[in-house]
């Protein structure tokens, strides 16, 4: 157990694990088990008790001896079926242990009653406690060192009884290694037992933490995956779409349109005078000025629209199922929308504007340069017009 912590280590001796947080735990873990098992036991030895109570009548009738010992059959039963539904309504009670032998100990006092009440059975009763010694380890879920020292008062007690009658010692220690063997064999047995759900405890417990540190890394992996892709495909700066990845995307947007017979509209998006914003203000306000932008086109424009950084203070923009007419039309809207918005740096708000030059993507178009350069002239004629407007080539 040591290789899987010293938390799992478990005392040979009790049973358990040594340390206590890692014991409790494992009780949590099995005491519903547990509960169903020492709810079992309890109710068969209740019925066991009143059951045997009916070869006493035979030979004690309707005496004070029968009356005695039956009523002491009674109130064990009825002990024992409290403790049933006790355990039924607080299961934490079979995993602790000290409840279940309370009501061993309470139990063992039938035993003295019938040596001696039932002089005529002694053989028998030393018989059954010798049983029941074996039973107290094997059928009737406890914590081992309890269940010894139930064992332990048992027999005592049955030791006073025996010495008590005037019996030699050498009775007395036949009788000791009578009871003592199904003592020693019960206790070693479940101490073996409980040592082995430990142990299965202890792998479950390991396998669900390796598994843990599993899912945490795949999901470490996966974050990472995302950011290297991420970071292959956008720009940093900005988070629009990289040359890369506008490109590709510009092309698988471009077949589908070819295919379905739809237009296409690509635009080349220049900011207005940014050299100047650059240096009277400084790069921390143009950069400033590229964020604010871009997320005006990502919020303005649709999700199936593809919005890139073409480098410096440029934009291309590539407007699936759309003509030039409606393409004009929603990049007008967003000139204005950028104009309506000024950008706050260093509490001063710097106007923003933008010239823009579009052009429509024609079947026959095989090369994204050739459509960027048309896009381009429109651009420089927009910019040569007076800025701020829309072109289209």
């Amino acid at each position: 157990m040591e290789k899987i912590g010293p938390q799992f280590r478990i005392n040979p001796w009790r049973g358990e694990f040594d340390d206590a947080a890692t014991e409790r735990a494992f009780r949590q873990y099995s005491e519903a088990q547990m509960a169903r098992a020492l709810r079992r036991a309890v109710l068969v030895w209740a019925v066991l008790v009143v059951l045997f109570g009916v070869l006493d009548y035979p030979k004690l009738g309707w005496s004070a001896e029968f009356q005695l010992l039956f009523g002491w059959r009674l109130a064990t039963a009825a002990l024992l079926v409290f403790f049933y539904w006790q355990i039924l309504r607080k299961p934490a009670l079979a995993p602790a242990g000290y409840a279940a032998t309370a009501v061993e100990i309470f139990g063992c006092f039938l035993f003295f009653l019938l040596y001696f009440i039932r002089h005529d059975m002694v053989t028998w009763v030393i018989g059954v406690i010798a049983i029941s010694l074996l039973a107290l380890f094997m059928y009737i879920p406890n914590r081992v060192y309890l269940s010894l020292l139930t064992a332990g008062f048992l027999i005592v007690g049955m030791m006073f009884c025996v010495a008590i009658n005037g019996f030699g010692v050498e009775t007395l220690i036949g009788l000791a290694f009578i009871l003592m063997l199904p003592t020693v064999v019960g206790f070693f047995t479940a101490l073996r037992w409980q040592v082995a759900q430990r142990q299965h405890y202890a792998l479950l417990m390991q396998v669900m933490t390796v598994n843990s540190d599993l899912q945490g890394e795949i999901k470490r992996r996966e974050a990472l995956e995302a950011e290297l892709k991420r970071q292959a495909t956008t720009d940093p700066l900005t988070g629009l779409f990289n040359r890369r990845q506008y490109e590709m995307l510009f092309q698988r947007e471009r077949e589908r349109c070819n295919r379905l017979h739809q237009q296409m509209s690509l635009c080349i998006m220049d900011l207005d005078h940014f050299k100047r914003i650059n240096d009277e203000y400084g790069h921390d306000a143009g950069d400033a000025v590229l964020c604010h932008v871009a997320q005006q086109l990502s919020c303005s424009l649709r999700r199936s629209d593809v919005v890139g950084r073409f480098g410096g203070e440029e934009f291309v923009l590539v407007l699936p199922d759309t003509g030039l007419e409606q393409a004009v039309a929603v990049l007008n809207r967003l000139r204005e929308d950028l104009v309506a918005t000024p950008v706050p740096v260093n509490g001063a708000l710097l106007p923003v504007s933008a010239t823009f030059g579009i052009t429509e993507v024609h079947e026959d178009d095989s090369e994204l340069e050739a459509i960027l350069k048309r896009a381009d002239r429109a651009l420089y004629e927009g910019k040569g017009a007076g800025r701020n407007r829309v072109m289209t080539a």
